[in-house]
C-alpha cells in the first residue's frame, strides 16, 4: 500500500513538472518566433500582404515563387477599412501577414490619431488571427512634389513610422522599414515612381529583398 502510494506521488511530482515544462515552453511563444515551427498544414495560405493601392499594384506572387501568396490590397483603403477588412484576413487563415497601411489617412494634422487607428487594427488582426506572424511595413514616402496637396510631408511619415516601430515591438510583431529603401533626397525616390505615391511594377523587388528572411520556409 505504501509503494503505491510513493509510486502515485512520484506520478503527480512528475506531471507537475511536465506541465510546468509546458507552461514555460508556451510562454516562450508568445515571442516572435519564427513562423517555421508550426506545421504547414495548419495554414490555408504562406502570406497575406493586406493594405491599400500599394500592396493592391504589388507583385509578390512573382517574386516569391515558392510560397502561396493571398494578395488583399484595394485601392484607397484608409486605417478604417482596412479594420473593416479583418475577416477577410481571418478567412485566408495565413501563416504571416504583411500589413502596410496609412498613407490614405495620414496628415500633418492628425498622426497621432492614426497611431490610434492603426494600433485597433494591429490588435484585431491579433485576435483573429491568434497563430499568425504579423510585420508592420513602414509607410513609403511620397514624392516631393505632392507633400503639400497630400497634406502630409515625409517628414511626418517618417515620425509616423518611429511610432510604428514601437507599437509593433510592444505587441510582438516585426517591423520592415520600407521608407529608407524608397526614400531620396527626403521623398520618394522618381526612379521608383509613376506618380509620386504608387510604386513602378520593377521597384518592388527592392520590397522584396526587406522582407525575403521574414518569408521563411514552412
Amino acid at each position: 500500500m505504501r509503494k503505491t502510494a510513493v509510486l502515485f506521488v512520484l506520478l503527480l511530482l512528475l506531471t507537475g513538472c511536465a506541465r510546468a515544462e509546458l507552461s514555460t515552453t508556451e510562454g516562450r511563444m508568445t515571442e516572435v518566433e519564427p513562423i517555421t515551427t508550426r506545421p504547414a498544414s495548419h495554414f490555408a495560405c504562406d502570406a497575406v500582404f493586406f493594405g491599400d493601392s500599394i500592396t493592391a499594384d504589388s507583385n509578390f506572387e512573382t517574386l516569391f515563387p515558392g510560397q502561396r501568396i493571398v494578395n488583399l490590397g484595394v485601392y484607397g483603403d484608409t486605417l478604417s477599412d482596412l479594420l473593416r477588412r479583418v475577416p477577410e484576413v481571418r478567412a485566408e487563415n495565413p501563416a504571416r501577414i504583411f500589413l502596410l497601411g496609412g498613407i490614405n489617412a495620414l496628415k500633418d494634422d492628425n498622426a497621432a490619431a492614426c497611431l490610434l487607428e492603426y494600433r485597433t487594427l494591429l490588435e484585431a488582426l491579433q485576435t483573429a488571427c491568434p497563430d499568425a506572424q504579423i510585420c508592420v511595413q513602414s509607410v513609403l514616402p511620397v514624392g516631393a512634389e505632392l507633400q503639400k496637396m497630400l497634406g502630409c510631408r515625409n517628414m511626418t511619415i517618417r515620425r509616423f513610422n518611429a511610432e510604428l516601430a514601437l507599437l509593433a515591438q510592444a505587441h510582438g510583431c516585426l517591423f520592415a522599414d520600407l521608407f529608407s529603401v524608397y526614400e531620396k533626397d527626403g521623398a520618394l525616390d522618381p526612379a521608383l515612381t509613376r506618380d509620386g505615391i504608387h510604386l513602378n511594377y520593377t521597384a518592388y523587388g527592392l520590397w522584396a529583398e526587406v522582407i525575403a528572411p521574414l518569408m521563411g520556409e514552412n
